[in-house]
């Protein structure tokens, strides 16, 4: 089952094209890297990374919180993870994210944002006070215009350390360190 779930991953990646293989094994790593017990998606788009984060979740033993507006793509994600045997992982919660995410209890360890780009910055000051120490930000689509207000809002931040890679369209990762505000290391 294992080796089979893996070459579906992969698969489902591929017909997504244009650079999901690179940001689900990205999300991969971080999830396993920081031993996720919580992750926080806010969109779902093809349910690729969801896919990936969920796989990785298996072996922490977390879970995922989703947060998705249309029904249609909930359903059709939450196929796509039932056929992989990884549903039991994976809570969507249906409606508007900047109403939804005031939901999601913490601590979270990993936070991915992958809805309306414009929102990035408010989606990151409802969950902050929520994430662990540690924990990691991942931003997708930040060569987008709409994604001004995160990084003025990071940049304000000192208790985050972020780097940006240039994988499909740009995405950042930042690490919430809240004691390098304070100035330790």
């Amino acid at each position: 089952m294992e080796s089979a779930r893996q070459q579906a991953l992969g698969q489902l990646a591929q017909v997504a094209g244009d650079g999901w293989l690179l940001l689900a094994q990205l999300a991969r790593v971080i999830v396993l890297a920081v031993r996720a017990q919580l992750v926080l998606e806010v969109g779902i788009g093809p349910g690729v990374v969801t896919a990936w984060i969920a796989d990785a979740l298996e072996r922490t033993g977390g879970r995922l919180v989703a947060l998705e507006w249309n029904s249609e793509t909930i359903e059709r994600v939450m196929e796509r993870l039932d056929a992989l045997g990884l549903a039991e992982r994976v809570q969507i919660l249906e409606g508007d994210a900047h109403q939804t995410i005031r939901t999601v209890a913490g601590p979270i360890d990993v936070v991915w944002l992958a809805a309306e780009r414009t929102g990035y910055a408010d989606y990151l000051r409802a969950v902050k006070g929520k994430l662990r120490p540690g924990a990691a930000v991942i931003a997708e689509g930040m060569a987008s215009e709409g994604t001004r207000a995160l990084r003025e809002e990071l940049s304000r931040e000192r208790e985050f350390a972020t780097v940006e890679l240039p994988v499909r369209g740009s995405a950042l990762v930042g690490i919430y360190w809240p004691e390098r505000a304070m100035g330790r290391r």
